[in-house]
């Protein structure tokens, strides 16, 4: 499995580098952020990772980026020396898979990286069925009871985040920030323009035993409804 490690350490990055290597994996270092983003045009990695403290953009911004570009599919570890609650849970919660303490103990860090590693293998399919609605991740499509549901690409990614994350809501403006990042002249509205159009094309209203709803003051959840 091809990683990129982001450390402004080139020392510490290339001591994960050989762990990594002893384990059977390849290692790209970077030191800084916007180097790792170029590198990422050629979709050349499967596991990502970095330093929360980069100097040159921040690890939110790096986070960002490659769940925009490549979705929730690929592992996601964050280092940092930042080790209270709130820091850690604050990094899970903008989409790191797992978090790494620094000063980093080796052994722990090539255990967790098996541990996602077993994970993501145990789920990963190129297809996911939820009721009546299947996601080809191959083709970038969603069926509807067999047939493409003509989902844009927007809607496309919009629509995976709400399938695959069902019972949790996602707030208008985190959804702006993980699929619209960078865009000008994108606001909540366009969040609600597109909910709107996922629920309608995948006839998510409850009657297929899914329900996308807009939760008064937070955002869209996904739910499971019983149908008689």
């Amino acid at each position: 499995m091809k990683f990129a490690i982001v450390d402004p350490s080139r020392k510490q990055a290339e001591v994960l580098k050989a762990l990594l290597k002893s384990e059977g994996h390849q290692g790209e270092i970077f030191t800084e952020g916007r180097a790792c983003l170029d590198a990422m045009d050629g979709g050349a990695f499967e596991f990502f990772v970095f330093d929360w403290g980069l100097l040159d953009i921040s690890g939110s911004q790096l986070l960002d980026e490659i769940r925009r570009r490549h979705g929730w599919q690929i592992p996601v570890v964050v280092c940092s020396a930042l080790t209270t609650e709130e820091n850690v849970s604050d990094i899970l919660r903008a989409g790191a898979d797992d978090f790494i303490a620094k000063p980093i103990r080796y052994m722990e860090f090539t255990a967790r990286i098996e541990a996602l590693l077993r994970h993501c293998h145990a789920t990963a399919t190129p297809r996911l069925r939820v009721g009546n609605i299947e996601i080809d991740f191959n083709t970038q499509t969603i069926l509807l009871g067999g047939t493409d549901a003509g989902l844009t690409q927007r809607e496309f990614d919009l629509a995976t985040l709400f399938l695959t994350n069902i019972g949790r809501i996602f707030s208008r403006d985190e959804l702006l920030k993980s699929l619209w990042q960078g865009e000008i002249a994108t606001d909540t509205r366009t969040v609600d323009t597109h909910s709107s159009r996922v629920r309608r094309k995948l006839g998510l209203d409850g009657a297929s035993g899914l329900v996308l709803s807009s939760v008064y003051g937070k955002g869209y959840r996904l739910d499971t409804v019983h149908t008689d």
